[in-house]
Formats: C-alpha cells, sequence, structure tokens
C-alpha cells in the first residue's frame, strides 16, 4: 500500500492526551486619563459580541491602574475613556481523564 501523507483527524481525543476547554472572553482597552497609556483588562463573557455600551456596563467597575511605572494612575474604569474591544478564546484549565 502506498503511503499518502493523509492525516486522519477525530473528535475524540486519544488516551493520554491533554484536553482543554475554551470559552468566549473579552480584552478592553483603556486610555489612562493621566499619560495616555493603555491599560488592558480581560475577562470571560458569554456575550457573542459587546457594544461600548456593554462593555462599560462589564468592565466600569473594575478599579484598574497604568502599568507605566512612572505614572501611578489609579481609579475606575469608567473614569476612562474606552479604545478597543478585542474578543479571544479563554482557555481554562485542562479537564482531567476519565477513570
Amino acid at each position: 500500500m502506498k503511503a499518502t501523507g493523509a492525516r486522519v483527524l477525530t473528535s475524540k481525543p486519544a488516551a493520554g492526551v491533554l484536553s482543554w476547554n475554551m470559552s468566549q472572553a473579552y480584552r478592553v482597552v483603556f486610555e489612562c486619563p493621566k499619560s495616555h497609556h493603555n491599560i488592558n483588562v480581560q475577562r470571560k463573557c458569554t456575550n457573542t459580541s459587546l457594544s461600548e455600551t456593554e462593555a462599560m456596563e462589564i468592565f466600569g467597575d473594575e478599579d484598574i491602574s497604568c502599568s507605566s511605572a512612572s505614572c501611578g494612575w489609579r481609579g475606575k474604569a469608567s473614569a476612562t475613556k474606552l479604545l478597543r474591544i478585542l474578543p479571544f478564546n479563554w482557555i481554562l484549565s485542562p479537564t482531567t481523564p476519565a477513570t
């Protein structure tokens, strides 16, 4: 028999293979009101899309601080300007194999 180089993909992980769970999450980027640096906040969220209004409802009460050592600003996310909303898949802890 001649080898074709094709791979067989299955939906069930083989024994001993690590399996990862993923869920929808968002990284929201705020602008520091003092030094205009970016402040990133990440959180899992079940929404398939997120508007600026929804993002501020979810993230607005978060206590955040500027990551720049020379700035030192701290405050609520609602006191800043929202720059970007970036969806991504949040990878959770690996599942343990069934025994």
